[in-house]
């Protein structure tokens, strides 16, 4: 690898380091990453359905502690573009 992708991961590790401190869950939907706060509502609910769908509907209610980044195509999962 290139001493920037290297520093890129290095970055990119760092920050879900901070991700995880801060109590955020992370799940990758379409062309962007969605962030929510990990409380017990959201580990109940993703048991009883998945983190998919329980972040995407936090998201699509306007939920105050969800947000999304878009990950400009360098995020693929199973179905990524």
């Amino acid at each position: 690898m290139k001493a920037n992708q290297v520093a890129a991961i290095k970055k990119l590790e760092a920050a879900l380091l901070s991700c995880k401190r801060a109590g955020l869950a992370l799940v990758g939907l379409d062309d962007n990453l969605f962030a929510s706060v990990d409380d017990v509502e959201f580990e109940k609910a993703s048991r009883l359905s998945s983190a998919c769908e329980v972040i995407l509907e936090r998201h699509n209610s306007d939920h105050p502690m969800t947000e999304s980044i878009k990950h400009y195509g360098c995020y693929r999962d199973s179905g990524g573009a």
